[in-house]
């Protein structure tokens, strides 16, 4: 450690640097212990502790990155996720890898694999060892002309197990690059990136079994990426991603956008041409769709709950496949009346698998890309918890059946059920609100002082050496007894409280956008830039969160760093100290900006939640950790009950919850 420059060593030493390291340390114990199980079907108890595990070490890698550039953290990430991708190399592969072994050897010599299922007789001088591991050979298979050749393409070079799961991490990734670019896109955080680089589902299923579906997912991600470009090539990606897996076909009507609608008849070749060898076994291949779209029920959230209440099988089959298509329906008309395509897609994908009769884990990596574009609580919440999946193979062990029952799939699907209701409770009044109008960008600064310290003109003039000429910054006043006079700044007075001058603050301002921080607050360089540019990428944003960084380091600042930014990015509540930057359209659609003593941050973001996105921009603003220097465990707890007690008296109306800041503000401060 004495070699270190001083500056490497003060980040090696910081808590957020050690809480990292933990994390990556814990995951990838993790992934040595999965590593060492022998076989798929051996230890389901230790499979589940291992993949909840690596669950939680997932946010802990995501929220306690390291305070870096983004080039620094693009490499961290991807130096990490690489890493523990080589500890889960030994692991066993999926029997599913058996199969496309098997299949794309019989493709590679000329072999029609849609003709006959693997048990056929006439397959007889095929059987080897790979056959006699493979499942489900009684049934024809499923899969699109398109992996076979890919199979085919790997079996000719090397038939091993090993080769196809060199595949799944080559799609894999390609996912994790493709992410980090879309992010960059979209001006979102890459850190974000970790949670498909550290997620349980992303880890199991392709560094270790070896499925071959992140190959569609690369594809779907280089498709929304050639969309957001207006690229032609999109639907060459799209077509590929469905000749991989079918699943994708859901996905076109997404892509019918006026500017990409003339080209789209280039989806064609890539969906005709590599299935033109197989023609003569066609029907056999759409029987074998069939038979794997149609047959049995596993793991999934909607058809096991009207099954377990006696519904009848059909009438089950009938009542989702109905949800399916009205969901699809509704969210196409969203799509075409302007939600964003990384939305609609994610929607999509997430009303296929909540209708379908079978949900295995791997599945849910069809989304989750698309879920760290739009950070989803419920899906990285489903992340978690579906290592109760792996009860299955406790039941075969024990009862001799493979599976498990409605406790179980409760214990996976019920906190996703009630993550899905918290993070979309304002979905509805959502939809019905206005649109909201485009308007030319101006930014203004409105500053609520009450006797301020030296750190304010150093603010000021930072803030002023970024802003437009004709961009203010407003001191408002709650009662200082003395206010030093500050170039540049325009001073009101305003009764005492944070919402009571902000409030006024607005209102003395006539700018389409409002950033309301602390007086002693440390803005990023660069920051009305980055504002400018998320503005512009998301039209539909009602406020922005810088974020925060406490001026001095401890594992205390670093708990409430992260607790704050969970809270804002999965639950659209910002506190003040992360450096709010308000939408005037919307707050003038959601009632206006609450005048109220305390929690006016909180009420703040409720209202523009139900009229447009919350965007966390992930460019921390430094501010004072003076508050939490003393008595960390009370003030803590206190905070926690002043929030929660001001969101319960939320569900009764504005008008009480606004009373109740009134007692909490005589509390909070004495």
């Amino acid at each position: 450690m004495s070699s270190l420059s001083p500056t490497v060593r003060q980040r090696v030493q910081n808590p957020r640097s050690i809480a990292w390291g933990i994390c990556l340390a814990i995951a990838a114990v993790a992934c040595v212990a999965w590593s060492l199980i022998p076989v798929l079907e051996a230890q389901p108890l230790l499979r589940i502790t291992i993949f909840a595990t690596c669950g939680l070490s997932m946010l802990g890698l995501v929220f306690f990155i390291p305070k870096t550039t983004d080039q620094t953290a693009t490499r961290l990430i991807i130096l990490s996720a690489v890493f523990l991708r080589i500890i889960l190399w030994p692991a066993p592969v999926s029997d599913d890898v058996n199969r496309y072994a098997w299949e794309g050897r019989l493709t590679a010599s000329g072999e029609n694999p849609y003709s006959a299922p693997a048990a056929d007789p006439r397959w007889q001088d095929q059987r080897d060892a790979q056959w006699q591991a493979m499942n489900h050979r009684d049934s024809p298979t499923a899969y699109p002309p398109g992996i076979q050749w890919i199979n085919a393409a790997v079996a000719s070079l090397s038939s091993s197990l090993k080769s196809f799961k060199a595949l799944a991490l080559l799609g894999d990734l390609a996912v994790l690059l493709l992410l980090l670019r879309l992010l960059r896109e979209n001006a979102a955080p890459l850190r974000w990136a970790g949670f498909w680089a550290f997620n349980p589902i992303v880890l199991i299923s392709f560094a270790a079994e070896a499925h071959f579906d992140s190959l569609m997912v690369a594809a779907l991600l280089a498709a929304i990426l050639a969309a957001s470009r207006e690229k032609k090539s999109v639907w060459l990606w799209i077509a590929l991603a469905i000749q991989i897996k079918l699943v994708c076909l859901i996905l076109i009507p997404l892509f019918l956008t006026r500017k990409l609608l003339r080209s789209s008849w280039l989806i064609l070749p890539i969906l005709i041409l590599p299935g033109l060898p197989f023609l003569s076994a066609l029907p056999e291949w759409l029987d074998g769709v069939r038979s794997f779209a149609g047959t049995g029920a596993f793991n999934a959230p909607l058809y096991t709950s009207l099954a377990s209440v006696g519904i009848t099988a059909s009438l089950v089959k009938a009542t989702c496949t109905a949800a399916f298509i009205l969901s699809a329906a509704a969210i196409c008309i969203a799509r075409w009346r302007g939600l964003p395509l990384i939305d609609a897609c994610l929607w999509m994908l997430g009303a296929l698998l909540f209708c379908s009769p079978i949900v295995h884990f791997w599945y849910l990596a069809w989304l989750l890309p698309l879920a760290a574009l739009r950070p989803s609580f419920s899906w990285i919440t489903l992340s978690i918890t579906m290592a109760a999946y792996f009860t299955a193979w406790w039941t075969q062990e024990t009862h001799g059946w493979w599976g498990f029952g409605h406790g179980i799939a409760a214990i996976i699907w019920l906190p996703w059920l009630i993550a899905v209701l918290a993070q979309n409770r304002f979905l509805i009044a959502k939809i019905r609100s206005p649109r909201l109008p485009e308007e030319p960008f101006s930014l203004s600064i409105v500053l609520p002082v009450l006797n301020p310290g030296a750190e304010l003109t150093q603010l000021i003039s930072s803030l002023r050496s970024e802003l437009a000429k004709n961009e203010e910054i407003i001191l408002v006043d709650g009662g200082s007894e003395s206010l030093p006079e500050i170039p540049g700044t325009r001073v009101i007075s305003a009764p005492r409280g944070r919402g009571n001058q902000i409030a006024a603050g607005i209102a003395a301002t006539n700018s389409t956008w409002i950033l309301i921080a602390h007086a002693d607050a440390t803005p990023q360089p660069g920051f009305r830039k980055a504002i400018v540019r998320s503005a512009a990428l998301h039209p539909r944003a009602s406020m922005m969160a810088a974020g925060q960084r406490f001026d001095k380091a401890t594992p205390a600042t670093l708990i409430v760093e992260a607790l704050n930014e969970i809270r804002v990015v999965f639950g659209g509540v910002a506190f003040g100290d992360q450096t709010m930057i308000l939408r005037r359209a919307a707050l003038a659609a959601s009632g206006g900006f609450p005048a109220q003593p305390l929690m006016e941050d909180v009420e703040a973001s409720m209202r523009l939640s139900a009229c447009g996105e919350i965007l966390y921009l992930g460019e921390e603003w430094n501010v004072s950790a003076r508050k939490w220097s003393r008595n960390f465990i009370p003030r803590f707890i206190q905070v926690v009950r002043l929030v929660a007690s001001y969101q319960l008296a939320r569900l009764k109306s504005r008008e009480h919850a606004a009373t109740v800041s009134e007692r909490m503000y005589r509390e909070y401060y004495g």
